[in-house]
């Protein structure tokens, strides 16, 4: 059984914020109990603890996993998901603009405000009361964390959202009630900073029992992606997409992580979704899930189809309506391609009827299925290496660094993988996006790879042009590559926000 440091925790950590969800989810801990709780080393590894199940794990059985699954993939042309039951997961994928309301949208802001309120405290009490940590070292690296995790919450809010509150302090809910959106540009200098922090003072890598933890390289991966995104076309947006040139910056902490030595590419495809811990070194950033006591993860059924988990002896998962996988995902692999064949069932027979409606299956394992729907032991890949290799490419065809030379190496080495031809010469970008498609299916990161394309737009008009033969997609344009701001914050602060545009 993996070591699960998250809710390892001591819950006292998380009590103190459930009544805060229409206060901009910034309400502190009453301070009597914050001063007297960080008294002991073990104090801080509790808080440390919270603050990393806030920005992986969410709440109400949601987290960062189940997030990008919905805001991402279910968004993409990946995935055709209409339903006649009116399930929130249809407006996202149909494009509707009266969604400020939806679950996905709400669970999005207040869990990583949640985790950002922890990580602004944390650092408040390591310079208030650290010196009880005996090591220096011990202290900064615990410090990195939080900046770390912090980084990563205001990240994925600005690539959601567009512009936020930035809180950069614990604040009361009448201090909160008075901060409106940021511009993404003063949220950007705070997400830099944190990550040089993190990439400066955290280690190189931990023991087995802390596996999970951040550590210097998996933070130079992820400042690496930072300075692509930024870089990446604005489409006319106020959004986390700036039209900088920065992909040799990325480049550099990605290629930092390369030669790191830490990592590897997997020989076997199938084997890096069902190999887990420290002996996986294609696990960059990644996010760990165990059984027992009902407290594992439920990504594993959050695009799953009900028939498939009975075609394989599973009880009920109450994946009821499916999530189709689009014609032109299915259609782009090659028949031999061993990525779709670990990944996506096509056919399958569940109480003597046969389906040939095309499924995610690429996480769902059996044997790390524990109590419950809500308690699979299968971990979550934020980042791994083939993602850094590939987002190496992409630097390189936009002049970052490396030569075509490398871009056509990497695109080999992943279709050899696959079993297809390595056939790749003189790769361009929109060949890499596309391999990228096929790599990362149900990882959660098409819609982020669509939008550093420069082409979202296009790919997803000519996508509902082939896969809405029911006609339920709505108007795709420039304001549907950001989600509306939450409703819950706009009626919590009266005036203070301004809806992102093309919103009800």
């Amino acid at each position: 059984m993996k070591k699960y440091i998250y809710f390892a925790a001591n819950i006292v950590m998380l009590f103190a914020l459930g009544s805060c969800e229409n206060q901009l989810d910034q309400l502190p801990l009453s301070q009597p109990t914050a001063d007297n709780f960080y008294a002991t080393p073990g104090d801080f590894i509790q808080a440390r603890n919270a603050t990393y199940s806030w920005a992986f794990h969410g709440a109400n059985e949601y987290g960062y996993a189940n997030r990008v699954l919905n805001l991402s993939e279910t968004r993409s042309d990946n995935l055709y998901a209409t339903t006649t039951a009116s399930r929130e997961w249809e407006g996202i994928n149909s494009f509707y603009t009266s969604i400020s309301s939806n679950s996905y949208i709400k669970e999005a802001y207040v869990s990583n405000y949640k985790a950002i309120f922890y990580a602004n405290q944390l650092l408040e009490k390591l310079d208030e009361k650290g010196s009880v940590i005996p090591l220096p070292a011990d202290r900064a690296a615990m410090a990195a964390e939080a900046h770390f995790l912090r980084a990563f919450c205001y990240f994925d809010l600005i690539r959601w959202f567009g512009r936020v509150p930035l809180i950069d302090k614990t604040v009361t809910a009448q201090e909160a009630a008075k901060i409106g959106r940021t511009p993404v540009a003063d949220i950007y200098n705070l997400i830099l900073s944190d990550l040089q922090i993190a990439t400066t003072d955290l280690p190189t890598s931990y023991l087995a029992a802390d596996y999970g933890r951040v550590n210097k390289f998996a933070a130079k991966a992820f400042l690496g992606l930072v300075y692509m995104t930024r870089s990446s076309p604005t489409y006319g947006i106020d959004g986390s997409i700036l039209g900088l040139n920065e992909w040799a910056k990325g480049y550099q902490q990605l290629n930092d992580v390369k030669t790191s030595g830490l990592y590897a590419f997997g020989a076997d495809y199938a084997t890096i979704f069902t190999t887990e811990g420290l002996t996986n070194k294609e696990n960059v950033l990644t996010i760990p899930y165990t059984t027992g006591n009902d407290v594992g993860g439920n990504f594993v059924i959050e695009v799953g189809y009900e028939p498939y988990f009975t075609s394989i002896g599973m009880s009920q998962q109450g994946s009821l309506e499916a999530r189709p996988i689009s014609t032109g995902l299915v259609s782009s692999f090659a028949t031999a391609d061993k990525r779709k064949i670990f990944g996506i069932a096509t056919s399958y027979t569940a109480s003597g009827l046969a389906y040939t409606l095309p499924v995610f299956k690429k996480y769902i394992d059996k044997t790390r299925y524990g109590l419950s729907r809500t308690d699979w032991g299968v971990d979550f890949m934020v980042m791994r290496y083939t993602d850094v290799l590939m987002l190496m490419a992409e630097c390189t065809l936009h002049g970052g660094g490396g030569t075509q030379a490398d871009v056509d190496a990497i695109m080999n080495q992943v279709r050899t993988r696959a079993g297809i031809p390595a056939n790749a010469v003189n790769t361009t970008l929109s060949q890499l996006f596309d391999e990228r498609r096929k790599e990362f299916f149900s990882e959660g990161t098409r819609w982020f790879d669509l939008i550093r394309s420069g082409d979202a737009l296009t790919i997803m008009n000519n996508w509902k042009t082939l896969e809405d033969t029911q006609k339920k997609i709505l108007t795709i344009d420039k304001n549907s590559l950001l989600y509306p701001f939450p409703l819950q914050e706009m009626l919590a602060a009266p005036g203070l926000y301004t809806q992102n545009p093309g919103y009800d």
